[in-house]
């Protein structure tokens, strides 16, 4: 064999080699690292090849001896690109777990335990930063709701408020938001301007409210009275207290109605 062919040879052994490794690898390496790698092989091995026409025969057997070390070195910085990806990628799905686990506590937070809808700071903080919530805004309140505690105790008056989240809840499309107020006051935006859908929505919670199960305390009916206002060219919060009013004017009527 012409002493020229011996680094020839061995490149290409080297290469094929390399190519075996890499492929090996390939689901341990992106893309781009293989493209890296592939490059970079083939510009040490150009940069080889073109210096056999200045060496002698004695240092060309050299680059025969030196190419398994060339592999080695070679596969040795690939296993190093591998294992920094590898903790790249295990970075990302911790910072991924992380991002959920401070959603899921966020949204904790932000939620009344007894009636799973979202509490007052979150109804306080969302008002400040919407800007373009263009609604109906539905503020509700239950009638004579100390009574009833006072009656049946506050086991029950927290059942109530619970199925009232529950009945909230389900009748709302999941463009629509529901705000625990406080006390037994709830608040509802809805994403929409057909006062006839939520005056609709709002009939049907009272008419499951009328026929409430207490467990063993049977059938009571329980009322409540709301306001609808529009947000429509002002801010949310002039909507809620034109929507709070217009509540406690409808729970003032109801209550002189009774008395008569």
């Amino acid at each position: 064999m012409s002493p020229w062919l011996v680094p020839i040879a061995a490149e290409v052994l080297t290469t094929l080699v390399f190519v075996c490794v890499l492929f090996y690898l390939r689901k341990s390496l992106t893309r781009r690292s293989v493209a890296f790698w592939t490059i970079l092989w083939i510009v040490r091995g150009m940069a080889s090849l073109l210096a056999t026409d200045f060496i002698s025969t004695t240092e060309r057997l050299g680059l025969v001896i030196s190419a398994p070390l060339q592999v080695l070195f070679a596969i040795a910085l690939v296993m190093i690109a591998m294992r920094l990806e590898n903790q790249k990628q295990q970075l990302s799905v911790l910072n991924e777990e992380l991002a959920r686990l401070r959603k899921e506590a966020v949204n904790q937070i932000d939620l009344d335990p007894l009636t799973g809808l979202r509490n007052h700071s979150a109804l306080a903080r969302w008002m400040e930063e919407d800007r373009s919530f263009q609604g109906l805004v539905v503020v509700c309140d239950m009638d004579a709701f100390k009574l009833l505690n006072d009656n049946y105790g506050h086991l029950v008056g927290d059942e109530i408020l619970h199925s009232v989240g529950k009945l909230v809840s389900s009748s709302i499309r999941a463009e629509d938001l529901a705000f625990r107020w406080g006390g037994d006051e709830f608040v509802i935006f809805f994403d929409s301007l057909d006062m006839e859908m939520v005056e609709s929505r709002m009939r049907w919670i009272e008419e499951r409210l009328q026929h409430f199960h207490i467990r063993q305390h049977g059938t009571i009916s329980v009322h409540f009275s709301w306001g609808i206002a529009s947000t429509v060219g002002r801010r949310l919060r002039e909507g809620l207290d034109e929507a709070d009013r217009l509540m406690y004017n409808a729970k003032r009527g109801r209550r002189d109605a009774i008395e008569r």
